[in-house]
């Protein structure tokens, strides 16, 4: 991978960065959320609404001119991060990580915020190898699953 850049991602992005999400949630995230509603939540439009209400809070990374991932971050949280499920294991994630942690502490903070699912092993060993901790978990009754707190200080 030879020319990574990083921007503010733009209306005309939206597509690309969708598609991403789509890939990454049908394949990451059945084994901890089920068939069931990984379905609903991609066939209901909620994956796409969101992208799109987010995008002003979105940068998008990109190799070689073509999106290749993407981070939604505000206030003291990363909202989201997504790579494109073919490039998992690239160090692209790493990359943008650090990208968006030095934006939001750049604005002032001194502690940041991600979270995830319990049984997203991937995403909870990607946060620790970055230095992040985990300050607690809660479970969410009626989904049926665990959120995993992570924070991050100067």
């Amino acid at each position: 991978m030879s020319n990574i850049k990083i921007r503010k991602a733009n209306h005309r992005d939206l597509r690309v960065i969708q598609e991403i999400a789509r890939g990454t949630i049908g394949k990451s995230y059945r084994s901890f959320l089920g068939d069931e509603l990984v379905d609903w939540f991609l066939s209901s439009g909620e994956s796409d609404n969101e992208l799109e209400i987010q995008l002003a809070n979105c940068d998008v990374l990109l190799v070689d001119n073509s999106i290749a991932a993407f981070t939604i971050y505000f206030d003291d949280l990363i909202h989201l991060m997504m790579v494109d499920v073919y490039l998992h294991r690239t160090g692209l994630g790493s990359i943008i990580l650090a990208h968006t942690e030095s934006q939001l502490f750049n604005s002032g903070n001194t502690v940041i915020r991600v979270e995830t699912f319990e049984g997203n092993q991937q995403a909870i060993n990607f946060y620790k190898k970055n230095g992040w901790s985990i300050v607690r978990t809660e479970e969410d009754k009626a989904n049926g699953f665990v959120r995993v707190f992570f924070e991050k200080h100067t």
